[in-house]
């Protein structure tokens, strides 16, 4: 969801500190991890999911609880997820002024030595002037020297002496004149040099928070994979079920819950949110999304009311299996470097375009997706907009929200197009009805 002006800002910074949040994520990463059976564990053990078929109310019970861990899980890694983005966007907007500042330190330097160049040459001239006058009282030979149009009859008469005297005090007026603009440059160089040690100070910082942030949201990311292979397994055997099918069921119900809070979110967005001034009206273009050369429709369907996702059929429960032995402490792996969003806009469309017959629409609900997410993202998997917390190719407002279509929703266009399309056909069935909803309100 954008802005009511369309607009979005690739990686923005925003004030608030995120130390808090980056503190939290360490801290309940080490909550996630701790030993098994310890005080701190609320994770249930193989006797527990034993125990728990004793009865139907234990069994139901024993689930919920399951189902609570993962969405805590998955719920914990997006919110050090969005803590991670917003770290990133204080630190390209750091590093940007640091651009910017080592740009006016430049300017400002080659000012200042163009105009004590300038001020060295005009003394010059004056010295060399006086010189030449007082040997031999050659002041026509001096003048023809600064002036090469000046003619011989030209240089005799009684105020010959004058005008040597005007010349040599007017060049000497400009150099003193440029001196002075040369220490006002300088002076300002001094101001730009302590505010650029400041940007640089403030950039490392927020390139440590970056980093740590970067780390947390990984390292959750990481527990939450480790922790819920098990516990959907756990899961599935008090249901007689599959894993596979227990995750499919989990992720369509957060699906949906993320789709209506998405809409409730844009909704408040909308209305809390005054349009910038100078900023275009509603249904206007955007005017600084990359553009794809793909023009809008003449005409958008409208917008039907909201079509609720369906629900996943159920899967056929197989015969109950023994019950598995008591798993291991699941060990994590070694956290690798931060990912960086891939920003692919062509690649991002022709995957949306190859998505476009799982969902039944044509080539015209593929040109409809074009310019929606033109107007919000233009198809940058970094897109974040600079009034909300919206982010990536489809704008979820969080970012998180598409954590329910993989925990990789930061940095893969993939993930966000699959949750946005899923997004568009849950609330409005098509995307030229969600388009034409747009265009109504500048937001969908």
């Amino acid at each position: 969801m954008m802005h009511p002006a369309g607009r979005f800002s690739p990686l923005r910074l925003r004030s608030a500190s995120l130390s808090a949040l980056v503190l939290t994520g360490v801290l309940a990463s080490a909550v996630l991890t701790a030993a098994p059976g310890s005080a701190a564990d609320p994770y249930p053990s193989w006797e527990d999911i034993q125990q728990a078929k004793s009865s139907e109310t234990a069994k139901a019970a024993e689930a919920d609880k399951l189902e609570g861990l993962i969405s805590d899980l998955r719920e914990e890694a997006g919110t050090l997820g969005d803590a991670a983005v917003e770290a990133a966007n204080r630190y390209n907007a750091a590093s940007d002024a640091l651009a910017a500042s080592d740009k006016e330190l430049a300017s400002l330097a080659a000012q200042r030595e163009e105009a004590a160049e300038h001020s060295t040459e005009l003394k010059r001239q004056v010295a060399g002037l006086a010189a030449q006058t007082y040997k031999s009282g050659g002041a026509a030979m001096t003048l023809v020297l600064l002036d090469t149009e000046a003619s011989a009859d030209a240089l005799h008469g009684a105020d010959l002496m004058d005008r040597v005297s005007s010349r040599a005090g007017t060049l000497y007026a400009e150099a003193v004149a440029s001196e002075k603009v040369a220490a006002g440059f300088g002076d300002q160089e001094q101001e730009a040099r302590d505010a650029h040690a400041e940007l640089a100070a403030e950039a490392e910082e927020a390139l440590q928070e970056g980093r740590a942030s970067a780390a947390a949201a990984d390292k959750a990311i990481q527990d939450e994979e480790a922790r819920k292979s098990v516990l959907l397994a756990q899961l599935a055997d008090l249901h007689g079920s599959t894993a596979a099918a227990e995750e499919a069921r989990l992720r369509g119900i957060a699906a949906e819950k993320a789709f209506k809070d998405q809409q409730a979110a844009a909704e408040r967005a909308a209305a809390e949110e005054p349009v910038p001034a100078g900023q275009q009206p509603a249904g206007s273009p955007a005017g600084n999304a990359p553009s794809t050369g793909t023009e809008p429709p003449q005409a958008a369907p409208p917008a039907p009311a909201p079509v609720p996702a369906p629900a996943p059929a159920p899967a056929p429960a197989p015969a109950p299996a023994p019950a598995p032995a008591p798993a291991p402490a699941p060990v994590p792996p070694i956290s690798p470097a931060p990912a960086r969003p891939v920003d692919d806009p062509a690649g991002a469309q022709n995957y949306a375009s190859g998505r476009m017959g799982a969902y039944g629409w044509d080539a015209n609900e593929f040109r409809c997706l074009v310019v929606l997410w033109n107007h919000e993202s233009g198809w940058l998997t970094s897109a974040d907009n600079p009034y909300s917390d919206a982010y990536g190719i489809p704008q979820s407002l969080p970012g998180s929200n598409m954590s329910s279509h993989g925990s990789d929703w930061q940095t893969n266009y993939r993930t966000q197009i699959n949750w946005g399309l899923d997004y568009v056909r849950s609330r409005y069935g098509t995307p030229c009805d969600a388009y034409g909803f747009w265009q109504r309100n500048n937001w969908y």
